[in-house]
């Protein structure tokens, strides 16, 4: 069996170098007919012959050949998110083994030395590291060369002349490339001009990614011993899941030990139903300009959806919102079903517990694939405004090479140290990651939502207020909102 887990791992690792934040489709050679080889120039039609297949290498990054001579590459970092670029010791060893490698073979194939600035940014001290990246870009140089900052929170600082354009990097940094979120690429380019970016770089990315984890224990107890085939089928759908929390909950009297079959906060465990559905905050018109598109009719049912299963619901266990330990009910056992991250599926090694992974649910069997999203609180890297354009190439080669390198040597480890490493050895979970990896969603709306006074947040708002009408909610703040988006986009016109 272990040989077997062994071999499916190292399948999907190495299809991880072709995955995306998006999903794209390959298409074939327009010129040639289906099911035709083309002919090689030179040979006759009666002894043509195919060339030799070349296998190309996927992380390829075209980067020049360059020796800078031992220069420091500095990254401002949030302190308590340090082991994207350093040994941290909260961190699994395996974590930091990966990114010390990572960071050596990109300091001896250019000759740099990479350092970090660390400062305090998770929320409650967000403000206090964004008032240090205005305070030193007063300075000709602020002290670092890449930002890695707070991704619900730097979007607010765009406006205040912080970061240079990624595209004025684009000599070196090729977006297209899936170590890159093609999703941030696109949401957030606006008149040519991107600030924020994101990838396989951030590991916080990889742990903020969403998924609907469930205790084995609990569900073979209730002969729950279908749901990855629910998902391989398609019919693993919101309306699925809430029938099944409606049959496996039991009451009983001791409420200490009662059995919940959904725990959740009503925090962002609840704004990941939006992505999970399809449902965007923005679209983008067909010159390329974000529209506020979330009040319609399958968010007013979304909320309904959700309303039904977090609100006043016997088999539902609301978890207070400043338990910072979001994730103790369910390792302890508590519950059937919780929405986490990937980075919470670490955490539960303190427990005694064998959970399995599932996708977001679907909104229903309609919706063509699974979705989730990402917590906002991993990174994304902006270039300070006052880099010279003599310094551009040094950035954007070193920025290249870190996040080619993160995507060949640490991202396809991840499965081992959130699954293999953690009681969770199954090879269905490690399919069902992969499902939700390429179901990930980044939206201009909800990565805005903090700098526009929290549209994206809105079906949220209502959860906590107990309020089932969206449409009334929406158009009592939509002002606000309009006048902020437009202000915002404003700057990417002047």
């Amino acid at each position: 069996m272990k040989k077997l887990i062994a071999f499916i791992l190292a399948c999907i690792m190495a299809l991880l170098a072709f995955a995306s934040c998006s999903k794209t489709e390959s298409k074939p050679d327009e010129s040639t007919p289906s099911g035709e080889t083309p002919s090689v120039p030179g040979t006759s039609s009666a002894e043509e012959s195919v060339p030799e297949a070349v296998s190309e290498d996927p992380y390829e990054d075209g980067l020049p050949e360059k020796n800078y001579g031992g220069r420091e590459f500095r990254i401002l970092q949030r302190t308590e998110y340090k082991y994207e670029f350093e040994e941290d010791e909260t961190a699994p060893e395996k974590v930091n083994q990966l990114v010390a490698e990572r960071n050596r073979n990109v300091e001896d194939r250019f000759g740099v030395k990479i350092v970090t600035i660390d400062q305090m940014g998770a929320w409650g001290k967000h403000e206090d590291f964004m008032n240090y990246i205005r305070n030193s870009m007063v300075q000709e140089d602020p002290g670092y060369d890449i930002i890695a900052g707070y991704a619900a929170i730097m979007p607010s600082a765009i406006g205040d002349d912080l970061f240079r354009n990624w595209h004025d990097l684009e000599d070196w940094i090729n977006f297209d490339k899936p170590w890159w979120s093609q999703d941030i690429v696109n949401e957030l380019t606006v008149n040519g001009k991107l600030y924020l970016l994101t990838g396989d770089l951030s590991m916080t990315f990889w742990d903020s990614i969403t998924c609907m984890f469930f205790n084995k224990d609990i569900a073979k107890q209730h002969n729950l011993t279908e749901l990855f085939d629910l998902v391989r089928s398609h019919e693993w759908t919101f309306d699925k899941m809430l029938e099944i929390c409606k049959d496996a909950y039991i009451p009983t009297d001791d409420e200490e030990a009662r059995i919940y079959s959904y725990c959740t906060q009503r925090t962002t465990q609840i704004d990941v139903y939006q992505d999970a559905f399809g449902i965007n905050v923005t679209e983008k018109d067909g010159n390329g300009i974000p529209h506020y598109t979330i009040n319609n009719e399958k968010t007013y049912n979304a909320l309904k959806m959700v309303f039904s299963l977090v609100v006043g619901q016997p088999f539902t266990y609301i978890i207070p919102a400043d338990k910072a330990q979001y994730e103790e009910f369910f390792g302890l056992g508590r519950s059937l079903f919780e929405p986490l991250s990937l980075g919470d599926g670490i955490k539960l090694k303190n427990y005694d517990i064998d959970f399995g992974i599932l996708p977001m649910p679907m909104y229903n069997k309609e919706q063509d694939d699974y979705y989730t999203t990402c917590r906002d609180n991993y990174s994304v890297f902006a270039v300070p405004a006052r880099t010279p354009d003599s310094e551009l190439e040094f950035v954007g080669i070193i920025t290249e090479a870190l996040c080619v390198e993160s995507s060949k040597t640490v991202i396809p480890q991840y499965y081992e140290i959130v699954l293999k490493e953690r009681n969770t050895t199954d090879a269905d979970s490690v399919e069902m990651i992969d499902l939700s990896r390429k179901g990930v969603r980044c939206n201009f709306g909800y990565l805005y939502s903090y700098a526009l006074d929290w549209p994206a947040h809105q079906l949220n708002v209502c959860i906590n207020n107990e309020n089932e009408n969206f449409d009334t909610n929406w158009q009592s703040k939509e002002n606000i909102f309009e006048s902020n988006l437009e202000e915002a986009l404003a700057y990417y016109f002047d």
